[in-house]
């Protein structure tokens, strides 16, 4: 059987990658690089970097709650964000821009991102699960 106290650490632990890439790496070009921010996002970078910025630390935030927290509540409360996440992602890969998130072309980074925060929601589900037993 698998320890819940690995369970939280494999989640939080998959949501690094993705909290970094959605803070710090916004925030690192737009201060060393906004010509670069400008040319990706266009018109919408402002609302581009502060969508990351504000989903970064949300996510920053959930690490420390499913590593330290039994609060179902509070765990449940971490899923719906890393799943509009997710949802964002998709919706612009079909074109759309949504919370200044451009479309999207795809690609690896971005599909291991997003898996990434697929294994986050799953290991939530089972600490919650777990702690219902």
């Amino acid at each position: 059987m698998v320890s819940l106290k690995l369970i939280r650490r494999v989640g939080a632990l998959a949501l690094i990658l993705p909290m970094g890439d959605h803070l710090i790496a916004p925030v690192l070009t737009i201060l060393l690089a906004s010509g670069l921010m400008w040319s990706v996002f266009g018109p919408g970078a402002v609302a581009a970097v502060f969508f990351f910025v504000v989903l970064g630390i949300y996510q920053l935030i959930w690490i420390g709650w499913l590593l330290k927290s039994n609060r179902a509540l509070l765990l449940a409360l971490g899923v719906p964000g890393n799943l509009v996440s997710i949802i964002i992602y998709f919706v612009s890969l079909s074109g759309v821009t949504i919370f200044g998130v451009p479309p999207q072309n795809g690609g690896a980074f971005a599909l291991l991102i997003k898996s990434l925060e697929a294994i986050y929601i799953i290991a939530c589900f089972y600490v919650m699960k777990a702690n219902r037993s």
